[in-house]
């Protein structure tokens, strides 16, 4: 993950009711100050300005955002507020519709989460299970996956998502458009019945995405930073 480059915010094209203003880079919580140091970070690009407020306060948020927008960090950076590094549980899942963005985001966790104590693993396919297998069994905090090879890891019993408190859809209309929409849907059987904090980032909110969305998150709230036409 390299350093943002200084940009002027974009006009905010479409946010929640009852919004909440942007946040800086100095205005972040203690220890989340302390993980932007690790890149070298002197400043925050606009999606992270802008959601890292809403996820901080839990609300469940459709962000749309260009791929390249800083939108990993958003939503890595508010869960170190809300992970328990004690507990060896999954507490997190972020679902991602390749391998390549499975291993950038869990690289990009271990870097800003270098002193958190947080630990995070990468499942995908095209490889062998039982690697993967033996990091989920160790525990760990944050599980990045593509949504078929969560699945399978879920139907062995290899992780349970029973602790889960937060759930991200990192590019959902790639995963859609690939072809990924059973498998989150079987994904989501294994979730616990109660409320968990939802994020879904999507470069472009077609039909798709809109419906996925309200069938994961009760009441989405919409925050669109990006001038791609849907």
């Amino acid at each position: 993950m390299t350093a943002p480059t200084p940009l002027a915010l974009q006009p905010t094209l479409a946010e929640p009711q009852d919004s909440l203003p942007e946040i800086s880079l100095g205005e972040l919580p203690d220890n989340l100050r302390t993980a932007v140091g690790h890149p070298g970070w002197d400043s925050l690009m606009p999606v992270q300005a802008r959601a890292i407020p809403y996820l901080l306060a839990g609300r469940d948020l459709v962000i749309q955002a260009r791929t390249g927008s800083g939108k990993t960090a958003a939503f890595l950076l508010p869960m170190l507020e809300r992970l328990d590094a004690t507990a060896d549980r999954t507490q997190a899942l972020v679902l991602v519709p390749t391998r390549e963005l499975a291993r950038q985001v869990q690289s990009d966790a271990e870097m800003l989460w270098e002193s958190s104590g947080l630990r995070s693993t990468a499942v995908y396919g095209g490889v062998g299970y039982e690697p993967q297998i033996k990091a989920l069994r160790e525990g760990v905090q944050l599980v990045v996956a593509t949504p078929g090879r969560a699945l399978d890891h879920l139907l062995r019993g290899a992780f349970s998502l029973k602790d889960l408190t937060t759930l991200v859809f990192d590019e959902a209309d790639r995963m859609l458009s690939m072809g990924f929409y059973p498998d989150m849907k079987q994904v989501q059987a294994y979730l616990p019945d109660r409320p968990i904090h939802t994020t879904m980032f999507s470069a472009t909110f077609p039909a798709s995405v809109m419906k996925t969305a309200r069938e994961f998150i009760a009441e989405p709230e919409f925050l669109t930073l990006s001038r791609d036409h849907v």
